[in-house]
Formats: structure tokens, C-alpha cells, sequence
């Protein structure tokens, strides 16, 4: 059974400058803590909100899109006081032994990653892919699952992944100057000042080897026809103007949900928690609180 909505989210009323000042890239969500755990020999950087909530039965772990870290879910702050929110940023560099979604999966349920027996999963883009994975390999973990932007085949998205894949493909410096062009097309007009900086930061962190590595996850990936094994609770939120992964992806994922809720935010793009952050908190603190267990 599938519920959808479609919510019309007022617009600022002035968008954001188009590229953010040069002084701001190095800024931006500075605000968090940073703790960095050692799991299976891998770096894994956790981003939590000072004094939120630490209840372990709260646990929502928050995994980000491509190359983006845990700090871009930074406008989700006005949830951390009733959940106990980690946003997880995968490895920078995963080992060739594995692909990143499997060394990923590992890592996550890896007993050094310190995280309880039970918890809420909310994933963005290739977050929404390991997400999913995740869920469909360890069902008795997961509480509860939040799609973001959701990828879950290749038959919508393609031959946008692979015209991606060749601009990888370029030398560093020349993906380092086109990072604010690729954070404005993911962001959309209303992705903030401070968004499009922590987008173009983490876009130069990560290397064009591991992001073509992430890429062929997304292109190799097709699980559409097993989310009707899911039996947990599922929210899905997509971007009206999402020009990455587009509103019919969504819904193809969502018909195949046992259950799933579909919410439709018309004025966001592909990163609707930091464009609409009232908007997409709203829906998600209310999805969370009807499914606490």
C-alpha cells in the first residue's frame, strides 16, 4: 500500500547568493562535534549535535549522499533533542578488496562502530542505497527507515550516473573548481550559503578514485525488486525539482515498500534536509514519532 503527499513548501523570499564567499568554504556547520572511530582499520568520522539526546533507544543513525559527510544533516538540530542522532560519514578510502556499499555494510555492523542493537536508519542518495541494503541484511537492527532522494535501481538514474562518472574522471584541480557548480546542482536555488560550503569542503576532501569506486555501486545497483522484503516502517521524501534522482525513481521505490509513506517536497531539489529544513524535520520528527519501536 502506498501514501503519498505533496506538500508545497513557501519559498524565501530572496534566494541565497550563487556561490558561497571563498572565506565561507573553509566554515559552515562548524557547530557540531566530531568524534572519529576505528572500525576494521578504517577512519569513520561520527558528527553529533552538543546536548542532544543520548538515549541509545533514540538512535537514529543519518548517512549522507556521494561524497558528502555526516555534518551536512547539520539542519536537522531541532530533532537532536528528542533523538539521539549519529551522522555517519563513511571512510574516505575503502580497501579494493571490497566495494564501498560492502565494506560500508561491514563497517556498520562491525561491533567497533559502537552502535546499539537496535536503531532508526535515515539515508540520502548512496546513503538511501546502503540504507536499504542494510535493512534487507540485518532486518532485526533496523527500526525504522527514512529514504532521502532514494536509489535503489539504475533504471532511472543511469545515464545521469555515468555522465557523473566521466567528470570524475577528471584531474583533481578541475573537479576542486567545478565542486560549487556540482553542490548548485544538488542543492537547487535555496541550498544555503553554508550548505553549498560543507558540500564543496567535502566534495574536495574525497578522491576521484573513490568517488568513481561509489559511482559504480549506484550503477551496478538493483534492488527494487527485493523492497518488498522490507517490513519496517518507511518514509520516503524526494525533491519536487530533484534533477539527480527523479520524483518517478521515488515512487517506483515507494510502490514496491510494503507500507511506504511518500512525501513530496515541490520547491526542494536533491538535498531537501538542508534546502527545507522546517519542511523535512516536520515530517520526519512526525514519521519517528509514530514508529518509536
Amino acid at each position: 500500500m502506498l501514501d503519498t503527499a505533496a506538500t508545497r513548501v513557501p519559498a524565501p523570499p530572496h534566494p541565497p547568493p550563487r556561490v558561497p564567499d571563498v572565506e565561507d568554504i573553509q566554515r559552515g556547520y562548524e557547530r557540531l562535534d566530531c568524534e572519529e572511530r576505528v572500525v576494521r582499520g578504517t577512519a569513520v568520522r561520527l558528527f553529533t549535535f552538543p546536548g542532544g539526546n543520548r538515549d541509545v533507544s533514540r538512535t537514529v543513525v543519518c548517512l549522507p549522499g556521494l561524497g558528502a559527510s555526516g555534518r551536512s544533516f547539520a539542519p536537522m538540530e531541532p530533532l537532536a533533542q528528542a533523538w539521539n542522532l549519529l551522522l555517519w560519514t563513511p571512510p574516505l578510502k575503502t580497501p579494493a578488496t571490497h566495494t564501498p556499499l560492502q565494506w560500508n555494510l561491514s563497517v556498520l555492523n562491525n561491533p567497533e562502530a559502537g552502535l546499539p542493537e537496535r536503531f532508526a536508519l535515515l539515508g540520502s542518495s548512496y546513503g538511501s542505497l546502503l540504507s536499504i541494503a542494510y535493512a534487507l541484511e540485518h532486518p532485526q537492527r533496523v527500526k525504522a527507515l527514512v529514504l532521502v532522494s532514494p536509489v535503489a535501481s539504475v533504471r532511472k538514474v543511469r545515464r545521469l550516473a555515468l555522465s557523473l562518472s566521466t567528470l570524475v574522471r577528471a584531474p583533481q584541480p578541475l573537479a576542486y573548481v567545478f565542486a560549487p557548480t556540482v553542490a548548485r546542482v544538488m542543492g537547487g536555488r535555496w541550498l544555503p550559503a553554508e550548505g553549498r560550503a560543507e558540500i564543496v569542503r567535502e566534495a574536495r576532501r574525497i578522491s576521484p578514485l573513490e568517488l568513481m569506486r561509489r559511482l559504480r555501486d549506484i550503477l551496478a545497483a538493483d534492488l527494487l525488486h527485493r523492497l518488498q522484503e522490507l517490513r519496517v516502517p518507511t518514509l520516503i521524501i524526494e525533491g519536487g525539482r530533484d534533477l539527480l534522482v527523479p520524483p518517478a525513481a521515488a515512487r517506483d521505490v515507494a510502490a514496491h515498500v510494503p507500507g511506504a509513506r511518500l512525501e513530496f517536497l515541490e520547491a526542494a531539489s536533491h538535498l531537501p534536509y538542508m534546502s527545507h529544513p522546517e519542511a523535512f524535520n516536520e515530517r520526519v520528527s512526525d514519521f519517528l514519532s509514530r514508529h518509536p519501536d
